[in-house]
């Protein structure tokens, strides 16, 4: 391990909660206690020692390590090999042990043809073991084989594969020896046209069928069969089970809570927030939240594992108002879901795999499969947002002649710390009815700071639990979305590599004014800047696509410049839209979503009109778009956001007297002179400095 680029070496446990390093080139002796050491890990001053991609020790634990680099027909053939060695591991290592539970595992999957060797089984669940049950431990080392290539010509493989397409992957359902017959007859046409000495051969039905293998078997079901049917016999529904220990399992949900939420500012009714919930099965503890007005999608299940993954060693800081420490945190062994789509995204599946996380689904219509997270859901409905003015009641016939929208006084901001202050000074400190203890006391009790998993690197979580893309590096950078990514390491790295390079990159549709770019080799990753900051910083991808369309319409250009421009126009609609009073609650929502961007922070403290209870304010990271143009100094407030159809409720405004302003964190303050320009101006335009 480093801290601070020294190298130490973790001599003894002194006490509970005490260390002693060694730093090893001065031998110099120092002593850390837990608590230091998680904060110096959050604070990336903690640095793990990591292997490099293709060395051969197995024996250090890796968790959270990138599978860019492994192809779709291996790392289907790692999920089978994978899923034998979690059989496996279930009883001894003894030959008996092994081949019952290799038995019992291809009598479910069918895979591969003949059941595996109990040696082999052996082999896989010692290199699952060895990875820190990263799938990357059990993926085939193709590469380090010998000679693989067929001995066939390449015509001969090009007619089978033909054969596949026209025979095979059809709905009639036709056999491998169909496959041959017709391979057969398109080489005898083709050797009537040759001479003796370049005849073709035949192929042989092992040749055929090893080349159909080949074929993702979904493929070959939604061929074969149908999609309908592919989806629901590759689909992993798994029955409920029991846990021994913390972090073992987490389940993991999406609700819309029974709480109508106000503008900090305005104080007009924006529409009810979505709630994303992980708790551990064991303890019933929290380990991760996310709170937005963003639909349920990859992002917000993102942003709430890394919420879970992740100490929370500043929540007493960011809210003063909690006062118990929020322990729960982790990297667990089972995460269990449902069905919806936000959860059947392969940068989900492969980024849970990656840290040694398995997926199990819950069948259709059985949400007892995951009854924890459901039951929390409800209990915070019940106790935090029932309680509170501004309910909406679930239920139509609690709701009597009460009026959510007349009586909303709750405000984002103030909603996110009431959450927390809940989750750590109620719930986790409450006895609960099925454990008879309270939850925190059962995680304390039940593990050890030192067991608790972790990810290798927390940047690395922005990449793993990324969107991935493939994009072209050149002189101009990587273009995603119509912006350019550039810096001085992707220069560095072309000199290296080559002119033009094909990298992956992984989005955070949170933030798109930095992507992760991997290199190549797959050995480095790079954080590479959007060069449009002033545009880009904090602006999510959906706001961003939003002001694509909007400049797309009204300045009919494609660049920075007009989508700069249309983000400040957007803004003073959404200061329009605020001032017309009787908007539609679904307008507010989806204006709720623009201004939001991502989970509010807390930043100071707001008064309420009328009011003398003091709540806290928020800013987020688009909060400077909502500045007010009185001649008064701009207030921090809890922004919310504004969608698509909002925007056609008010014409396009051009500022005249008071132009809109800009704000990026690292830059002051500036002040733009309105662009107005005439269709027939040069593109080439740009905003004045």
């Amino acid at each position: 391990m480093r801290i601070n680029g020294k190298e130490m070496l973790m001599l003894r446990k002194v006490s509970d909660d005490l260390w002693q390093l060694e730093e090893t080139k001065t031998k110099r002796i120092q002593e850390k206690t837990d608590a230091e050491l998680r904060a110096l890990y959050v604070a990336g001053v903690l640095e793990f020692n990591h292997m490099e991609a293709g060395e051969e020790d197995h024996d250090e634990r890796r968790f959270g390590k990138p599978i860019f680099s492994v192809p779709a027909p291996l790392m289907e053939d790692a999920k089978v090999r994978r899923a034998y060695a979690i059989a496996a591991m279930d009883g001894p290592a003894t030959e008996g042990a092994l081949r019952s539970a290799a038995l019992a595992v291809w009598t479910k999957l069918g895979k591969p043809e003949r059941a595996p060797h109990w040696t082999t089984v052996y082999r896989w669940r010692k290199q699952l073991i060895n990875s820190g049950r990263d799938i990357y431990g059990v993926v085939a080392k193709v590469t380090k084989r010998g000679n693989r290539n067929r001995r066939y010509p390449r015509e001969v493989l090009a007619v089978i594969e033909q054969a596949i397409d026209t025979v095979y992957l059809t709905r009639e359902k036709r056999s491998i020896q169909d496959v041959l017959d017709k391979a057969k007859v398109e080489i005898n046409r083709e050797n009537r046209l040759r001479p003796v000495d370049l005849q073709l051969p035949h192929p042989t039905l092992r040749l055929v069928g090893g080349m159909i293998s080949e074929v993702p078997a979904f493929d070959r079901s939604v061929a074969r069969e149908g999609r309908e049917v592919a989806v629901r016999r590759f689909r992993s529904v798994l029955g409920h089970r029991t846990t021994e220990a913390p972090l073992q399992r987490a389940e993991i949900d999406h609700t819309l809570m029974d709480l109508m939420v106000i503008d900090d500012k305005s104080r007009l009714p924006l529409g009810r927030p979505y709630l994303t919930v992980c708790v551990d099965d064991y303890t019933r503890c929290v380990l991760g939240i996310n709170i937005g007005f963003e639909p349920p999608n990859f992002l917000t299940v993102a942003r709430c594992l890394k919420n879970a993954f992740m100490p929370k060693s500043d929540l007493n800081a960011l809210y003063p108002e909690v006062l118990g420490s929020w322990d729960a945190h982790g990297v667990m062994r089972e995460l269990s879901m449902d069905n919806g789509a936000e959860f059947h995204s392969l940068s989900l599946e492969e980024g849970c795999y990656s840290l040694g996380i398995e997926i199990h689904y819950s069948p259709r219509k059985t949400p007892w499969f995951k009854g924890k997270v459901e039951r929390f859901q409800g209990t915070l409905n019940h106790e935090v947002a029932h309680t509170a003015p501004g309910t909406t009641f679930s239920d139509i016939f609690e709701k009597d002649d009460y009026d959510p929208v007349k009586h909303a006084v709750v405000s984002l901001g103030t909603l996110q710390h009431i959450v927390r202050k809940w989750i750590v000074d109620v719930y986790h400190e409450r006895v609960h009815r099925s454990l008879k203890m309270p939850p925190i006391v059962m995680w304390r009790s039940s593990i050890n700071a030192e067991d608790i998993q972790l990810p290798d690197d927390p940047e690395k979580l922005d990449a793993i639990l990324g969107r991935r893309e493939q994009r072209r590096l050149t002189h101009k950078g990587i273009e995603f979305e119509g912006l350019f990514y550039n810096s001085p390491d992707m220069t560095t790295l072309r000199m290296q590599l080559g002119e033009k390079l094909d990298v992956e990159i992984c989005v955070d549709d949170g933030d798109i004014g930095k992507i992760v770019v991997l290199s190549p080799d797959k050995k480095r990753m790079f954080k590479v800047p959007a060069l449009a900051q002033i545009y880009a910083a904090g602006m999510t991808a959906w706001q961003h696509k939003l002001c694509k369309r909007y400049a797309a319409k009204q300045a009919q250009k494609y660049d920075s410049t007009a989508w700069l421009q249309a983000k400040e126009q957007i803004a003073q609609m959404i200061r329009d839209e605020f001032a017309h009073k009787k908007a539609k609650a679904k307008t507010r929502a989806r204006i709720a979503r623009y201004v939001e961007g991502g989970e509010a922070s807390p930043a100071s403290t707001l008064v309420l009109p009328g009011n003398t209870a003091v709540i806290p304010a928020v800013a987020t990271p688009h909060s400077a778009d909502q500045v007010d143009q009185s001649d008064t100094p701009p207030t921090k407030h809890a922004t919310v956001v504004a969608p698509v159809k909002a925007l056609k409720l008010s014409p396009p405004v051009v500022a005249t007297a008071k132009p809109p302003t800009l704000h990026h964190p690292d830059a002051p303050s500036r002040r733009f002179a309105p662009v107005i320009r005439q269709r027939n101006q040069s593109p080439n335009n740009h905003l004045p400095d």
